[in-house]
């Protein structure tokens, strides 16, 4: 168990060391329970709970591509008490136009894994490969589902225009949404994670068509990668843990120690893997670094959006 002493700014004179934490920490999800956030989130909270005195309450508030639980969470009190999740929805919300806040609104904590996406597509379009899903946009207008205010919309421009196809955005408040409506068939395809759609995929409601890693995912040895196809298309979803701003120190470190731990706990790498995912830790520092250097990047995909 981690506990540490972090000195009482006032109090008793003789020193006394108030130890944080004291009691439960909040966690906010800015999404809806079920989808690949919520899944990996309350993945991470399960497991940190085994190296911090203390437990997380899960807290979901969906809305507007995840930046309405995001803006709560940045008025909330910066005591090491609030804590949430974020990916790079955030970045393109800020970069549309959606919020003001944007991850530097925050103080990071750590990174805990990596959800490489998958192209799936509904049963009912007739399509089992790429190159048929390639060959039918080419002919056909491709439904993709997705949340308009977060990444999904820089993917699905990413894609359409690599993949030379025709294609708008149905938007949905977040990816369970959206599995929903493809498992129904009332769009044409989405970007998805392995944990969000595989109960769907299985019932024989949706495919998977390519994975958007480097090199075959060992989860999923038999679904090709775009790259392998002739498409120079990587897609994957950092998620990770921030702060209001002005959180202690103290607190930052003490968090950021638990989430190393247990990133480096072999149940929770099985875990994380389970899902289609996989750990990857970055402490405070070098998660800053990540967000500046994918920052730039969002912003400039997001301008092209926008002309």
């Amino acid at each position: 168990m981690l506990a540490a002493a972090m000195l009482a700014g006032c109090g008793e004179a003789e020193g006394a060391a108030e130890e944080y934490p004291e009691r439960e920490i909040e966690l906010t999800i800015p999404w809806s329970p079920g989808g690949g956030s919520d899944i990996e989130g309350r993945i991470v909270a399960e497991h940190a709970e085994k190296n911090i005195d203390t437990s997380f309450v899960i807290v979901n508030l969906p809305g507007v591509g995840g930046t309405v639980g995001l803006e709560e969470l940045a008025e909330k009190e910066a005591n090491g008490y609030n804590i949430g999740q974020i990916h790079e929805g955030l970045l393109v919300a800020h970069h549309t136009g959606i919020t003001e806040i944007n991850y530097d609104t925050f103080e990071p904590i750590a990174s805990m894994s990596s959800s490489d996406q998958i192209l799936a597509v509904s049963s009912d379009l007739g399509v089992d490969t790429l190159e048929e899903f390639v060959e039918y946009g080419q002919s056909n207008e491709v439904r993709f589902g997705g949340t308009v205010a977060g990444i999904p919309r820089v993917w699905v421009e990413q894609l359409g225009r690599s993949l030379d196809i025709n294609y708008n955005l149905v938007g949905y408040e977040g990816l369970s949404e959206a599995i929903q409506a493809l498992a129904g068939g009332h769009i044409d395809a989405a970007i998805v994670d392995y944990a969000s759609a595989r109960d769907f995929v299985e019932a024989g409601h949706m495919k998977f068509l390519a994975i958007g890693t480097e090199e075959r995912s060992e989860s999923l040895p038999d679904l090709p990668t775009f790259t392998e196809k002739g498409y120079d298309i990587t897609l994957s979803v950092v998620r990770g843990y921030v702060a209001p701003e002005g959180t202690p120190q103290e607190a930052i470190d003490v968090l950021a120690e638990t989430f190393e731990e247990t990133a480096n706990d072999p149940e929770f790498v099985e875990a994380i893997r389970n899902v289609g995912s996989e750990v990857n830790f970055m402490g405070p520092e070098e998660y800053r670094e990540y967000l500046d250097k994918q920052d730039a990047i969002i912003e400039e995909i997001s301008a092209d959006i926008a002309e």
